[in-house]
């Protein structure tokens, strides 16, 4: 799945170890203030697409993988901690918790949301994970096989070809910013390449849902700017 981006010290959750530690909710997301983009999933795309351009880079596998671009800073973004107005993405919300690629809950133990004396129990005095934490962990699962098909979806469009290096720049009253290293799928050989039952599987699947909100996505660029 994604990286853990964001944690600073991301540890396997324990029912021992961890046996008094509460949720406390924290209404701020100043946890993100050095992100300028950040990873999403198909199953988001159309909401995030109202707010954030969706591009495509590569990561240290040379595999495609979708963002949604919050900021053309170099490091950092201005919606500040509470993202007033603004789709907040899964991979954001899931915080301080992860799901590793064994199954297993991660957690930041540095996180101030995650403390002995206030909040939500996540075990039972029998050790047992509460109705809280099954919450979270019905969430993360639902995150988790998001991206999982997020990388199956990626996979298909390079498979056939689909992306196209993004060329653009952003201009503002001292600085013209020059978008490298992103990508976008071409539209016009998305309705070429597909024969009649690729565009049958690929719209059960969503697919297609899913490329034409990034394309509607780009719009949004001027909107971050």
């Amino acid at each position: 799945m994604a990286s853990l981006l964001f944690y600073q010290a991301p540890t396997a959750l324990d029912r021992n170890q961890h046996k008094n530690l509460k949720l406390n909710p924290q209404n701020s997301l100043g946890f993100t203030k050095e992100a300028n983009s950040i990873p999403v999933a198909g199953f988001e795309f159309f909401q995030t697409s109202r707010d954030f351009p969706i591009l495509f880079v590569k990561n240290s596998k040379e595999e495609f993988m979708p963002i949604a671009v919050i900021s053309f800073k170099e490091k950092g973004h201005d919606l500040g901690e509470r993202w007033e107005d603004v789709y907040i993405p899964a991979f954001v919300r899931r915080y301080p918790f992860a799901l590793g690629d064994n199954g297993v809950v991660v957690i930041d133990t540095d996180a101030p949301h995650l403390q002995e004396k206030e909040g939500k129990a996540l075990f039972d005095d029998k050790g047992e994970a509460t109705d809280d934490l099954k919450g979270v962990v019905k969430f993360l699962e639902q995150v988790d096989r998001g991206f999982k098909g997020t990388v199956e979806f990626s996979k298909a469009l390079a498979e056939k070809d689909l992306f196209e290096t993004f060329t653009g720049s952003v201009k503002f009253a001292n600085t013209t910013i020059k978008l490298e290293h992103l990508y976008a799928i071409n539209e016009k050989k998305l309705h070429e390449v597909l024969d009649e039952k690729e565009c049958f599987e690929w719209f059960n699947k969503g697919w297609l849902g899913w490329a034409h909100a990034h394309l509607h996505s780009l719009s949004s660029l001027a909107q971050v700017a």
